[in-house]
């Protein structure tokens, strides 16, 4: 959520926000957050993107991922768009899956920039099948004219639907197939934080199917910006020429850096606690009257919640809110709503949410 966003809204640091990836931010907070870190430790400068705390959020990075290196870049569009061009070229054409961000959000960025046509594979299903991929793949090699695709691109968990996973077992075997081929492979992981800690799949285990894996800063870490493209050593060195080529190389970016250093040991330091709490939550709201709690078999941290029809959506947020307790129904089709857990969940107690909820339904349930 955006600073603008968080101005309108009358939060405090008791306020629960089920939907987004965290808390609306401010820069009054980041400008607080700084002043806190800089008291216990030196925010080392960088040049241009290089060394400092970009330097040490790099290393520590590449580390979770289990990746030799990692490049820091400014934004998630920019890092998925290098990954592809470099792992692709010679080639010309890749797959990803229709509903990712790189193909319905960039603005044919990567086919305009870097002559690399996308091919999308799965319509609107979070991911495409391995019998999809391979059709395509032959498609591309059999036709009148040869265009051998040069990248295979997975999205996992997919904003667009809901932050549904690919299992990993479908992971395993796509990546293990293209790898016969030789086509490498690389991960939109943008919250694979949150999805790890929910599958229980770890870090590393992912990461290591693909030859190159993005990461948000901000979506999670609390940064105003910043992605990490990680990879191998060979692949990550001198990427930075390509970064700036595309004007990413930022002539200061340790500020940014350091505060997603410290935004990803609070979330590291919490995370197991929110899912376990959110489990529980989410079991016992499903108890109250006029809702129906559902999963995804396929999700992540993103859930379901249908109201009977006789729930008035609008006055059950207005309620809510008045409890500083904030929903999106814009996400709402035939009175189902989606709530997404993040740390702010660990802001009340379940009973506390609990007797919220069950306040507001009544009122909004009411004639």
């Amino acid at each position: 959520m955006s600073s603008n966003q968080a101005d309108k809204l009358k939060i405090s640091e008791g306020s629960v926000f089920l939907y987004g990836d965290d808390a609306p931010y401010s820069n009054n907070e980041f400008i607080t957050r700084l002043k806190k870190i800089s008291e216990s430790n030196e925010i080392a400068n960088d040049s241009y993107s290089i060394g400092g705390e970009v330097g040490k959020l790099e290393s520590a990075m590449a580390k979770r991922l289990g990746k030799e290196a990692s490049v820091f870049f400014p934004t998630g569009t920019l890092a998925n768009h290098v990954a592809i061009r470099q792992l692709c070229l010679p080639q010309k054409r890749a797959i990803v899956p229709e509903q990712s961000h790189i193909y319905q959000d960039s603005g044919d960025s990567v086919q305009q920039l870097s002559g690399v046509n996308l091919v999308p594979l799965g319509s609107t299903n979070p991911y495409f099948s391995l019998d999809e991929l391979k059709e395509s793949l032959n498609a591309s090699i059999s036709g009148r004219v040869v265009n051998p695709v040069g990248v295979v691109v997975i999205e996992s968990p997919v904003r667009r639907c809901y932050g549904r996973l690919m299992p990993y077992e479908d992971m395993k075997a796509i990546t293990g197939y293209c790898r016969e081929l030789g086509i490498p492979t690389h991960l939109d992981g943008a919250r694979l934080f949150i999805a790890s800690s929910i599958t229980q799949v770890p870090l590393q285990k992912y990461s290591h199917l693909f030859d190159t894996v993005y990461i948000s800063m901000w979506k999670y870490f609390r940064a105003p910006y910043g992605a990490i493209l990680a990879g191998s050593k060979e692949f990550c060195e001198n990427l930075f020429h390509i970064r700036r080529m595309f004007g990413g190389s930022l002539p200061s970016a340790s500020i940014s850096a350091s505060l997603a250093l410290d935004g990803l040991e609070l979330f590291e330091s919490n995370v197991k606690m929110e899912v376990d709490k959110s489990n529980a939550f989410l079991d016992a709201l499903n108890k109250l009257p006029h809702l129906e709690v559902s999963r995804y078999p396929d999700g992540s941290n993103i859930v379901p919640v249908k109201f009977s029809s006789t729930v008035d959506l609008q006055k059950l947020e207005d309620s809510l809110r008045a409890e500083e307790v904030f929903i999106n129904t814009k996400t709402s089709t035939n009175n189902t709503i989606h709530l997404t857990i993040n740390l702010t969940i660990l802001r009340k107690s379940n009973d506390e949410l609990l007797k919220i909820f069950s306040n507001a339904i009544k009122v909004s349930a009411e004639n």
